[in-house]
């Protein structure tokens, strides 16, 4: 293997060194005290459910996933599953986005899933799901299609709702923090009978976006109940109602930002709205309904069904600058600084089912333990759409002394359709071999087909294989390889008015997991994906797209996961990622090639029923391009380092915790563009909270 891939920068090699002392260091004071390793509680990160739709150790699993907890959410700040992510190895993003979480998994855009069963079809402006109702995330890294079906090339995050308890508990919270952000949450749950539980979770906020007049409100109530007839059945009804009220994010032009020291402009403030504050916002309702099935028939013989019904709406409205014009100069006055805005705006309304079944058959043959996985799912995929678009018909603003007003009301085009349903069959052989080495083989047939308003039918078919081994060299590690396939129908019509052909992707991936303790984790990993029919910015047009050659993503990856309830914590990684379109010898736009961090904590026992917990962390994420020798603009982003922190005090129940967020309040960019565009990263944010456990 070329040694670029195992050569790290000055900032990962530190962070790395940093917490592998840690980590050896108190593996070792584990390891000392007799019988203490057996009494570690498990918290989680060392079992998954998403890699083989069965409940099996991390070490088994020949393939990098990483497991994320609700508390290690809480510990880092995070207040949406794109931030909740940001220690993680492979996953990537730019700056926030209200209209969804768009991360990236090994330079590819991923699939996101709720309770295995998958919530973003494509690109749709539904609200963004709410960190407080969620127990765990499961990030599943490379090709996933003989399991969940079409999908991203880099993987995919399946998020797991909090489910109820048969003990009765909760918590209360209120919290304040930048932007005048207020948020109450509770969460209760607890038993009605012998044989049900319920829970319900309630989220309120009131809170302002950074941009001046844009809201960022939320509502949301998330009841469930679980009825357990006997021990080998639970059936769990999940709802939800999820509303929000809140606007677009900023782009401002790097004429103004990123290049306003070059050109000789003032630089725009990151408060300043570009578009106008009683138009650049509007409503996103969400409702759902799950129901999820478990049934055992025996020791052998198991049952598992997801079915969920989803109805949702948005209203959403946005006035941007015109920078791809004249990336170099937007500006329309000899001052400059005004520019000219366009208009867009979008009703959609949304009706999703879908529902994932399967069955697993468990069986001996000689020293080889088999676990098969037979199991088909179905997804229908309707939106009805309206939208609105004004080129230059957002009016003129000075972006340094705006006067707003001026926008006029959006004028909508005819309703548009469009169907996708989905459905496909697999089968997965798990098979422990001499209780030394774990052999999965997988395969899938899928059919998808899709009906436009104005865009003829689509119809894709795709056959998918994987297959991994893991061998138990040790007791604690545990080498690895996998290959794995995916595919993805792609929407829309290329340049010539024709149906585009689905992406297809394959990876193969060789690592190496240890697990000195039963709460500790660590992988490194090297992988190489391929996916053809590849989609590319048309230069001639690039609001369309052309599809041609094949993107090729390989890097190495190492992430590490301590945990210790009452004691330490740590989280570490370290990821490099050459992401490239064939036929041109540069990084894929705004992905950057390194990127490292590490987060730890430590709880100290003060007495008196007083326990302090601090923390502090720092993400790394190297430069990133954009653009070629064809493109508007040339522009590459400096790489940033921050800072994060929390402390906390807790007295028997209550407990007050304070996150902050970039402490050292650096500068940096999110991410530009080579149209004209950039977005500031965050400045320093402050989160404070209160709460009651019961």
């Amino acid at each position: 293997m070329a040694q670029n891939y195992i050569k790290l920068p000055k900032t990962a090699r530190y962070m790395l060194t940093v917490s592998s002392a840690a980590l050896a260091i108190h593996a070792t004071a584990l390891a000392q005290s007799d019988g203490e390793k057996d009494e570690i509680i498990v918290t989680g990160v060392t079992r998954a459910v998403t890699a083989t739709k069965t409940d099996t150790p991390n070490t088994e699993i020949p393939q990098s996933i990483t497991v994320v907890t609700i508390e290690q959410i809480k510990e880092q700040g995070a207040q949406n599953i794109r931030e909740a992510l940001r220690y993680t190895a492979g996953v990537t993003s730019g700056g926030d986005d209200t209209r969804g979480d768009f991360n990236n998994i090994r330079g590819f855009f991923a699939a996101t899933y709720l309770d295995g069963l998958k919530r973003n079809f494509g690109f749709v402006y539904t609200p963004r799901a709410d960190p407080n109702t969620l127990e765990r995330l499961e990030v599943l890294l490379g090709p996933s299609a003989v399991l969940y079906g079409a999908g991203s090339s880099g993987g995919l995050v399946n998020m797991q709702s909090k489910r109820p308890q048969f003990e009765f508990g909760g918590s209360a919270s209120i919290s304040y923090g930048t932007y005048d952000r207020k948020e109450a949450v509770l969460d209760v749950t607890g038993p009605l009978s012998d044989t049900i539980a319920a829970r319900v979770v309630g989220v309120f906020r009131d809170s302002n976006m950074v941009q001046r007049g844009t809201p960022d409100d939320r509502v949301v109530i998330q009841p469930s109940i679980t009825w357990k007839p006997s021990n080998s059945t639970d059936v769990t009804f999940l709802g939800l109602f999820h509303r929000d009220y809140t606007g677009p994010v900023q782009f401002a032009p790097s004429a103004a930002t990123y290049l306003a020291d070059d050109l000789g402009n003032p630089r725009v403030s990151r408060r300043t709205q570009i578009g106008e504050p009683e138009f650049n916002k509007g409503p996103k309702r969400d409702v759902q309904a799950t129901l999820i099935i478990n049934h055992e028939f025996s020791d052998a013989v198991s049952f598992h069904s997801s079915s969920r019904y989803q109805d949702a709406h948005t209203e959403y409205g946005e006035i941007y600058g015109d920078y791809f014009s004249n990336p170099l100069d937007p500006f329309i006055d000899v001052a400059n600084t005004t520019v000219a805005r366009h208009l867009f705006a979008i009703n959609a309304d949304y009706k999703v089912f879908n529902t994932a079944n399967h069955a697993v058959i468990n069986f001996d043959t000689g020293f080889i333990q088999h676990k098969v996985l037979v199991g088909a799912d179905y997804a229908r995929f309707e939106q009805v759409t309206s939208q609105a678009f004004a080129f230059f018909g957002g009016g003129t603003l000075d972006i340094y002394n705006p006067v707003y007003g001026a926008a006029p009301a959006a004028a909508f085009g005819a309703e548009a359709t469009q169907v996708q349903k989905s459905y496909g069959f697999y089968v997965q052989n798990q098979m422990r071999i001499a209780d030394r080495a774990s052999l999965v083989v997988g395969v899938r047939h899928d059919n998808v087909d899709q009906t436009d308003t104005f865009s003829p039918d689509q119809d894709a078919k795709a056959t998918t294989f994987r297959a991994g081994l893991t061998v138990d060299v040790t007791d604690t590690i545990s080498p690895y390889a996998s290959f794995s396939q995916s595919f993805e129908p792609v929407s829309g019509l290329n340049q010539f008015g024709n149906s585009y052909v689905p992406l297809e992707g394959e990876q193969y991936e060789g690592g190496i997991k240890w697990q000195p303790l039963r709460n500790t984790l660590v992988r490194a990993g090297y992988y190489r994906i391929r996916e053809m029919n590849a989609l590319r910015p048309d230069p001639l047009n690039p609001l369309t797209s052309v599809q041609s050659g094949f993107i090729t993503s390989k890097g190495f990856e190492i992430q590490a996961d301590h945990r210790v309830p009452g004691d330490i914590a740590i989280t570490a990684s370290y990821s490099h990622n050459s992401t490239r379109i064939s036929g041109e010898n540069r990084q894929l736009d705004t992905q950057p090639q390194d990127t490292a961090s590490l987060f730890a904590t430590k709880t100290i026992e003060a007495g008196n029923d007083l326990v302090f917990r601090i923390g502090a962390g720092a993400r790394h994420v190297s430069k990133r391009t954009s653009g070629d020798t064809v493109s508007p603009l040339y522009i590459e982003v400096p790489s940033y380092t921050l800072v994060d922190a929390m402390a906390s005090a807790e007295y028997k129940n209550w407990e007050l915790r304070v996150n902050v967020i970039n402490l050292l309040d650096e500068f940096y960019y999110s991410s530009c563009s080579q149209f004209g565009s950039c977005q500031y990263g965050d400045e320093q944010l402050f989160n404070g909270t209160l709460s009651y456990r019961f």
